[in-house]
């Protein structure tokens, strides 16, 4: 298995030092590795994968050296656009090394949300004219197809792809990341759904809540029958939830994340607008993506209440402890 410190000096000696992208669970040893031990402005974790391209690129634009951008083969998506448009030969011929988790690779078995985009990664490359090179557990030979990787994006002034296996990095588990609230999202989902009377409509944001929400119901008796669990599609569940919301006569509960929340901010304004008083907008922010490492989001540094009222919201309540959670349930819910 390769050693991400391994990898990182690799890196560096073949003067790849500047990091950027969103997390994924089969890169995240390696990304905490990348988080300890870069300087805060050679690593930033974007809001969405997008996003990352275009940091990268700028920062290419600035430096001439080549960045690395990570992330989960589902947030190829995100990617489109800016690689076409942008990073492409055609356009401006901006080299990239992209390092991709293939999640729902084939033959692999791995959940449901996660097989078709295994299945079309590679036919997605290719579309995209992207040239890629498969890592795997021996370090020499995954090493050698880095250099080539890097070697053809300088020469060609592209975009090339690192394609990641499951299991390829040895355990790394970096520096914890500090959470200073008392609240712990499971209990908080636990709480809401006690005090819930079960006809409520729930949709579930992508990660660890649609899981723990779907072990609190069952433990609830089955209390809550109409829910939806947006396994996929991070960012997008807060707009399924509006669009369920537009003749709903119950009440619409939107169980979001930070992590989420923050990939695409541009859903405020709508949900803020559109929303009628049957709907409520949870965030639960832990400042990090839990399911795939808890790497930070950033979201501690924002006041996202703030936010929210920027967009339109109206009624707004901010939660940071169990006693204004107890009145917050007692007092709203």
């Amino acid at each position: 298995m390769i050693a991400p410190a391994s990898l990182y000096r690799f890196l560096e000696k073949k003067g790849v030092s500047f990091f950027s992208g969103v997390p994924d669970s089969l890169l995240k040893y390696f990304l905490k590795y990348v988080a300890d031990h870069s300087a805060a402005e050679n690593h930033l974790i974007t809001a969405n994968e997008g996003l990352a391209i275009g940091l990268a690129s700028g920062y290419y634009l600035r430096s001439g050296r080549l960045p690395l951008v990570y992330l989960q083969n589902s947030g190829l998506g995100n990617t489109i656009n800016p690689l076409t448009s942008l990073a492409d030969q055609e356009m401006y011929g901006i080299p990239l090394l992209l390092m991709i988790g293939w999640r729902g690779q084939p033959g692999i078995n791995d959940e449901p949300q996660h097989r078709k985009m295994g299945r079309i990664t590679i036919p997605l490359l290719d579309v995209l004219e992207i040239p890629f090179y498969l890592m795997e557990e021996d370090e020499k030979t995954s090493f050698e197809r880095v250099n080539d990787a890097i070697t053809h994006s300088l020469e060609n002034r592209q975009p090339v792809a690192l394609l990641v296996p499951a299991d390829v990095f040895e355990t790394y588990e970096g520096l914890p990341l500090q959470n200073p609230y008392e609240l712990v999202r499971e209990k908080v989902i636990a709480a809401i759904l006690a005090d819930l009377s079960g006809n409520e409509t729930i949709i579930c944001t992508t990660g660890k809540s649609g899981r723990e929400f779907y072990e609190q119901n069952l433990a609830l008796g089955k209390k809550f029958s109409k829910y939806f669990l947006c396994a996929g599609a991070m960012g997008h569940a807060n707009h399924i939830a509006l669009g369920l919301q537009s003749d709903a006569p119950e009440k619409i509960i939107m169980l979001d994340g930070d992590g989420a929340l923050l990939m695409h901010l541009g859903a405020l304004p709508a949900l803020a607008q559109r929303s009628r008083g049957n709907f409520l907008h949870i965030v639960i922010n832990n400042g990090s993506h839990e399911s795939v490492g808890a790497q930070p989001t950033g979201a501690f540094s924002i006041d996202l209440c703030r936010l929210a009222a920027a967009c339109g919201y109206e009624n707004i309540t901010r939660i940071t402890d169990q006693a204004g959670l107890e009145k917050w349930l007692k007092d709203e819910l």
